[in-house]
């Protein structure tokens, strides 16, 4: 009897929520993980931990804070890779009911309990400076002091790997970026956190290869060594971050973690520098700033509408890097480099948007942010995809509304 009252409850304060919509999370674009042996390149919206719960939202909708989290519990040896990964992290968190309804760290010491080697050690700090130079100093102190940093760029929270000179390279839970500066504008990165470690911060993680791993079994260390090149000396500390230049030499010392961060970065230029193919289909809108969508792909002044982040929209077309699509009835152009591909329509159960196995308060959250959005959006610009919405039509009318709330509050109560 007691039972049937909980769920009675429970079942009265979920039609609640949805009316206020605390359920909904901030939803974000779907990617997968390129190479879960690098920390480096987890993404918060790889299938493997995406949808895994953090309070009332997910992983790969909110999940950036964690994952950047969960970088600095590897970089410290803290954490190992094989057996621990965001969505690891975020079920430990989950089970201890860390999260507030819109997947917000309720205490930032549920952290320290989850992996007691780390701890947050300030709290936001904004910059005082405000250009580059100056904000990759402040960042650059607390490397130095041997702490770890993740940093604010525009609402999305990235772990910062790195900084030479005025450039902060970092592992970006939603993107394969490496260069924060290039990747984010300047007047969009205005906080960051210093976390401590297992052990300190002592330079770049250096980057591991197959290579790598059948060469030595020894541990590689942050040590000074040298190489040849030409007119200038450049000794370059990776534990104290402190440079000198001096001319009339053709010795340059680098420690072989900024090595394996060049090559790092290099490697991404030169995928990079093979063009993309775009294809048609849905592609998720995947920039922290507004994107112009174009009357014409040569014309870069006259907007008719824009996309946020999380905001989905068809390409009818392709035209190089743009893509065709009509918003509020009007035809445009979009730069594709600025969006996600979302990839092949997907077979979801009726009910299970978020493709969890089940349909559940999460998928109710998404329903609610669905209706929500649409009342504020334009035609022709969505946050959830056309085959997450056909499974959120549990009355299979075409329409997502609230019948369909009632369904879904229905299954969960029952």
């Amino acid at each position: 009897m007691q039972k049937a009252k909980e769920k009675g409850i429970l079942c009265v304060l979920l039609a609640f929520l949805m009316s206020v919509g605390v359920l909904a999370g901030v939803f974000t674009p779907k990617k997968y993980a390129l190479a879960a042996e690098d920390f480096r390149m987890w993404r918060q919206l790889d299938d493997r931990w995406g949808n895994t719960a953090i309070g009332g939202t997910t992983v790969r909708k909110s999940g950036c804070y964690i994952t950047s989290i969960a970088m600095v519990a590897v970089a410290s040896g803290a954490r190992d890779t094989k057996d621990f990964d965001p969505g690891v992290f975020a079920k430990q968190l989950n089970d201890m009911g860390a999260f507030s309804s819109g997947g917000a760290l309720i205490a930032w010491a549920s952290i320290n309990k989850a992996v007691p080697e780390i701890s947050i050690a300030t709290a936001n700090l904004n910059f005082k400076s405000k250009d580059q130079k100056g904000k990759a100093a402040e960042m650059k102190e607390y490397l130095d002091k041997g702490m770890y940093v993740i940093c604010n760029v525009g609402g999305h929270w990235v772990y910062v790997d790195g900084i030479i000179g005025d450039d902060v390279y970092m592992a970006d839970p939603a993107k394969d970026d490496i260069l924060m500066f290039k990747a984010y504008n300047n007047s969009s990165i205005t906080f960051y956190q210093a976390l401590n470690g297992k052990n300190k911060y002592s330079g770049f993680t250096p980057l591991k290869t197959e290579n790598d791993a059948k060469a030595s079994s020894t541990t590689t260390t942050l040590t000074s060594t040298s190489m040849t090149t030409a007119s200038t000396t450049v000794t370059s500390s990776a534990s104290s971050g402190k440079t000198s230049t001096t001319t009339s030499t053709t010795s340059v010392k680098t420690s072989a973690a900024v090595t394996s961060t060049l090559k790092a970065a290099v490697s991404s230029a030169a995928v990079k520098a093979v063009p993309k193919e775009y294809k048609t289909g849905e592609y998720y809108c995947t920039s922290a700033e507004t994107v112009r969508i174009y009357a014409d792909v040569k014309d870069s002044k006259s907007a008719v509408a824009s996309l946020e982040y999380g905001n989905i929209v068809n390409v009818l077309s392709v035209n190089g890097s743009y893509g065709e699509v009509k918003i509020g009835g009007k035809k445009g152009w979009a730069d594709l480099e600025k969006l996600e591909y979302a990839g092949a329509a997907q077979k979801l159960s009726a009910g299970d948007i978020n493709g969890d196995g089940s349909a559940d308060a999460y998928d109710l959250a998404l329903v609610n942010e669905y209706i929500t959005s649409r009342e504020k959006l334009p035609e022709g610009v969505s946050v959830l995809t056309s085959w997450e919405i056909k499974a959120a039509d549990l009355s299979g009318d075409g329409e997502i509304n609230n019948t369909d709330v009632l369904l879904y509050l229905m299954r969960i109560c029952n």
